[in-house]
């Protein structure tokens, strides 16, 4: 978990970020829209920020439970 959310609902948030993101880059360039285009990046950014995270907290989790298992 992390803070009060399961690494699936992070997860679900973080590709609904992309999603969105994508959306508003393509109406962002079509608009020719540089600031929302950067704006547009940078929830990109973020999702995979997102993502990078629970895989660290996961592989963090993992390691904690291999100690705790070789300390028994």
């Amino acid at each position: 978990m992390i803070d009060k959310l399961t690494y699936d609902q992070v997860l679900s948030i973080s590709k609904e970020l992309s999603k969105e993101a994508q959306i508003i880059d393509k109406l962002a360039k079509d608009r020719n829209l540089q600031d929302l285009q950067d704006f547009s990046s940078t929830v990109e950014g973020y999702s995979k920020f997102l993502e990078t995270i629970v895989n660290m907290n996961k592989d963090a989790d993992k390691a904690l439970s291999d100690l705790i298992k070789m300390k028994k």
